[in-house]
């Protein structure tokens, strides 16, 4: 086992400048909720940041929630890329030669390992997780290619759940549709 400050770089968030002209895209917190319940997020647009620490996302990168009575784990959306995150969040960028990605992120949303983070979170009300709780978190490293076979299996489960979400969301968009037509039947039938 190593600690995750031994194979990944782990990244504060920023103050989000909002509005005015500038281009640059930042993740909220409120975004990483909207995509772990299949949401398409609309990332706020600001200034762009003038510190060093201020990383792009890239492919690979995971955004952790700093904030929240759950510790929300995703991988970077396509569309997040080149976008920077907000204070409420730690931007994780696995060294790719020691740990995969997707496995991570499985590991980091395991329930043992949410426990973990919430028995480390600090404050009341919105409890924030200390980023030192982040870097001492010790990741179980298996060899490389049963990492890729647990993270392929997560995505299934992901992809599962999505679709299920989808179905689920469809279904109710088609009874709703069948209500409407329902009382509009009936009501020609009743002014005939």
């Amino acid at each position: 086992m190593l600690e995750l400050r031994e194979i990944s770089g782990i990244y504060s968030g920023l103050a989000v400048q909002e509005g005015g002209s500038g281009t640059a895209r930042f993740v909220r917190l409120s975004d990483l909720s909207d995509l772990r319940s299949g949401r398409d997020a609309k990332l706020a647009t600001g200034e762009p940041p003038a510190v060093a620490r201020a990383l792009p996302i890239e492919e690979g990168d995971l955004i952790v929630a700093a904030r929240g009575a759950t510790t929300d784990i995703c991988q970077a959306a396509h569309s997040w890329l080149g976008a920077f995150i907000s204070l409420d969040l730690y931007l994780v960028r696995p060294d790719p030669s020691k740990v995969d990605p997707g496995y991570l992120a499985a590991f980091l949303d395991l329930p043992a390992t949410q426990a973990a983070f919430s028995g480390n979170k600090q404050g009341t009300g919105l409890a924030r997780l200390p980023k030192e709780a982040l870097d001492k978190l010790a990741v179980p490293l298996p060899p490389m290619p049963t990492q890729r076979l647990i993270a392929e299996l997560a995505r299934s489960f992901h992809d599962e759940a999505a679709l299920l979400q989808r179905l689920a969301n469809l279904n109710s968009l088609l009874g709703r549709e069948a209500l409407a037509r329902a009382f509009r039947a009936a009501t020609t039938i009743q002014n005939s």
